[in-house]
């Protein structure tokens, strides 16, 4: 008999009625996640892991202020947001690695722009995969905050508007807004990179 999957909604009410092994199941389930959120955001290893790592310990400590059960990884991600902001806060001269080795399943300048933003890639401007991430990553680290953090979410996490507005506490409009004013200078900056061979 195969195992059972249980949600996080069940794995939640666990942890809320003393059984803390359930904690670790949402752990071991976000874990990855997270971490390259952090990773995107900061362009650090290091601050990546702390950033989960603090993530995880507060959503143990705070779990009974979670209201909706069923929003455990909305929630999760706007913990681990407020610990992006604390470390920028903490550290702003902080200097960023580059993420050419860490971003793994970086999309296509396809999928990255065709489907959020009406744009046209000039024909035969083609790049290669490790080329992409290393510009996906350079552009990402120009971005201001709140762009950086839409772009991470709608693109790599795959969220929707309305998730992605919960975690960052503003309107879906203004979630949108970023979206586009992030994509746009994503493109710009793709857009003006030197033509790979074909």
């Amino acid at each position: 008999m195969g195992l059972v999957w249980v949600s996080d909604k069940n794995l939640v009410q666990k942890v809320l009625a003393g059984e803390t092994d359930a904690f670790n199941l949402l752990v071991k389930r976000w874990e990855k996640k997270l971490f390259n959120f952090g990773l995107r955001l900061t362009g650090n290893r290091d601050e990546a892991l702390d950033i989960a790592q603090e993530s995880f310990t507060r959503a143990f400590e705070q779990i009974r202020q979670l209201k909706d059960a069923d929003k455990f990884p909305q929630w999760l991600f706007r913990i681990a947001r407020n610990c992006w902001i604390s470390h920028l806060r903490s550290d702003q001269s902080a200097l960023t690695e580059s993420l050419t080795n860490d971003i793994e399943g970086a999309p296509s300048i396809e999928d990255l722009l065709s489907d959020h933003v009406a744009v046209s890639i000039e024909r035969g401007h083609r790049f290669e995969q490790n080329e992409l991430r290393v510009i996906l990553a350079r552009a990402l680290d120009t971005l201001p905050g709140e762009q950086r953090e839409t772009v991470v979410l709608k693109i790599y996490e795959g969220m929707k508007f309305s998730e992605i507005a919960e975690i960052v506490e503003c309107p879906v409009s203004t979630v949108k807004s970023r979206l586009y004013l992030g994509l746009r200078e994503l493109r710009k900056l793709l857009t003006d990179q030197p033509r790979g061979t074909t």
